[in-house]
């Protein structure tokens, strides 16, 4: 039988638009890494197009950091790229650094420990957890009782198709529905934070 190559390193996501428009990123092959696929990217970024430049940037559960440096390249003024795997944190270090990304910092951090620790204002997050984990619910509690998401803060969440329902069934009464898609086995959703909803 063929040996496999060896491809951990070798994985790679490209960069739809912006200051690295075709650059490619390249990203661990560990389980639970599932970078958001093209097609489903290019339409979150139509949607969210006119909160990208100049907001700061919560991407919650990294990975390959698709989104996150999707958001950098598209001008987003900062970026925070957090994850509680060290491989995956220092892979995307070194894609911070080949692509000189002064605007993305880069923390190996529970999400939910560090929505807690948050001190600074916020108007875009990334949700996209694995989807054998359970946190999301938890991790949109501490959200919602954040004093750090400024109003009208965009909210971007990638759930499976099976969990839909129910998962909307727990969305904090001041989050606005504004888009709702599928793509194959994925629901993915964009809400509004309304302060004034509260």
């Amino acid at each position: 039988m063929k040996k496999r190559k060896n491809n951990k390193f070798n994985l790679k996501v490209k960069i739809l638009s912006g200051n690295w428009k075709g650059r490619s990123i390249s990203f661990l092959d560990k389980n639970d890494l599932r970078p958001t696929k093209n097609i489903i990217k290019e339409t979150l970024f139509n949607w969210i197009q006119g909160d990208v430049k100049d907001s700061t940037c919560l991407d919650l559960f990294a990975g390959s950091g698709s989104l996150g440096f999707e958001a950098a390249s598209r001008g987003a003024k900062k970026v925070y790229l957090i994850d509680n795997d060290d491989d995956i944190s220092a892979q995307l270090f070194l894609q911070k650094e080949e692509l000189e990304a002064n605007n993305v910092s880069i923390f190996t951090s529970c999400a939910q420990d560090f929505v807690k620790n948050l001190k600074e204002n916020i108007s875009l997050v990334f949700l996209d957890p694995p989807f054998s984990s359970t946190i999301i619910n938890k991790i949109i509690y501490d959200l919602s009782i954040s004093y750090y998401l400024v109003d009208k803060c965009k909210i971007y969440i990638e759930i499976p198709n099976k969990k839909n329902c129910e998962f909307l069934k727990n969305i904090p009464t001041n989050w606005e529905l504004l888009k709702n898609k599928k793509s194959g086995e994925v629901s993915y959703l964009l809400f509004q934070h309304n302060i004034s909803m509260v």
